[in-house]
């Protein structure tokens, strides 16, 4: 039971984000929704920046974070017992409404259990109903009331199907480490002079971690044998243990340096990129990096997202260009051989990176302006207000 109470003014928000990407998204709409609505309760799911935000949390969400299509069947008696706590708190809190940050396979069910109980459901970042699962979107249709999606095409998708649906930019676009945060990381770094810096992105889940991370070790090994020359930079993401990701590159013997609190930095120095697919993947592209996308998951996994799956590419940004721009090592084509080729190929190839760079730029030109966070907070906040009969207030509110 939660036991708490709402402001006589103030409205109540569930939020409810299950990936790290969801945390750095739920915590940015709700700094941007406190601005516009000081008195307002946010609890639900989130992790570090929602809290920091003024989320009250009754879970993190690390209770959430499972890899794999196979893998979650281990994890559902968990999960369904915080489905359960939540559908509960949907009684006893009464939230105004509840904003859903992708996740779908879990916050699907919870958008079915707050619409059957007349609370106003709004989505952010859509599913990925265009890769596959695509029968999702007669849910959605049916128990979100506003979507707010990431990609200028699924608006497209949304608004057959007779969806609320806005695509108000994505909030990546303009996103930059301050000159001294970059200074800062340049100096840790030194290294040979001249010699490029390669980014590398394993992931940011254990599980990517443990499948992924030892390959690409292998690989940047085979590439330093070959006798070319990088100083290779392994950003390790917050939720991750450091000290462990080092452990695994000082046992491989291979001249990585993990940096922590490095991402948004790093992205204004490297030169290449060998990074897993997902965000990291656009925030690359975004930076005009060339680079090759790598992934593994369990084989059965991925035989069955294979099977099922819409689109030809797995990279975003092969997806946006509607054709390869990138290079994708996926599953068992993901060997320490194969990153060592397609690495070189592009490193030695000079013509190549500058036909990449501008495959990028093409692929992430329809992404809209910066302040994509404002412009949501601004729309959610709209929706709050509407469930309350008053009238949009507040700055950004028109």
């Amino acid at each position: 039971m939660v036991c708490t109470f709402k402001l006589w003014n103030g409205m109540k928000l569930m939020i409810v984000a299950g990936e790290l990407s969801g945390d750095t998204h739920g915590g940015a709409l709700l700094a941007g929704l406190k601005a516009r609505l000081p008195e307002l309760d946010a609890f639900g799911i989130g992790g570090p920046r929602m809290r920091a935000a003024g989320l009250r949390a009754l879970y993190d969400l690390a209770e959430l974070q499972v890899h794999g299509l196979l893998e979650v069947l281990a994890h559902l008696p968990r999960l369904y017992r915080i489905l359960w706590r939540l559908e509960s708190a949907l009684d006893s809190e009464r939230p105004d409404a509840v904003l859903l940050i992708d996740y779908p396979g879990f916050n699907l069910k919870l958008a079915t259990a707050a619409k059957a109980r007349g609370i106003r459901v709004v989505y952010y970042s859509s599913p990925q109903i265009w890769a596959w699962r695509g029968g999702r979107l007669k849910t959605i249709a049916r128990v979100v009331d506003k979507m707010i999606v990431l990609f200028p095409f699924e608006r497209d998708l949304y608004e057959q199907a007779g969806v609320n649906v806005e695509f108000l930019g994505h909030p990546l676009v303009g996103e930059r480490a301050s000159s001294e945060e970059v200074a800062a990381l340049q100096a840790r770094l030194g290294g040979a002079e001249g010699a490029p810096i390669v980014a590398v992105m394993p992931g940011s889940r254990p599980s990517e971690l443990k499948r992924i991370l030892p390959l690409l070790l292998a690989g940047v090994r085979l590439i330093e044998q070959s006798g070319w020359q990088g100083r290779w930079v392994l950003p390790v993401a917050p939720n991750l243990d450091a000290a462990e990701v080092r452990r695994v590159v000082a046992e491989v013997g291979v001249p990585v340096r993990v940096e922590e609190r490095a991402f948004l930095p790093l992205l204004r120095l490297a030169r290449l990129g060998l990074v897993a697919s997902g965000t990291a993947t656009l925030q690359v592209a975004l930076a005009g990096i060339p680079f090759v996308v790598v992934y593994r998951v369990a084989p059965l996994s991925y035989w069955i997202a294979r099977r099922f799956a819409y689109v030809r590419h797995f990279a975003i940004v092969n997806i946006l260009a509607g054709r390869e721009v990138v290079p994708e090592l996926l599953q068992d084509a993901l060997t320490p051989q194969r990153v060592r080729d397609a690495l070189l190929a592009l490193a030695r190839q000079p013509e190549r990176q500058a036909e990449m760079r501008r495959g990028l730029l093409e692929a992430t030109n329809a992404l809209g302006s910066p302040g994509a966070y404002e412009r949501a907070a601004a729309r959610i906040a709209e929706t709050l207000q509407a469930g309350r009969g008053v009238p949009p207030a507040g700055p950004g509110a028109h």
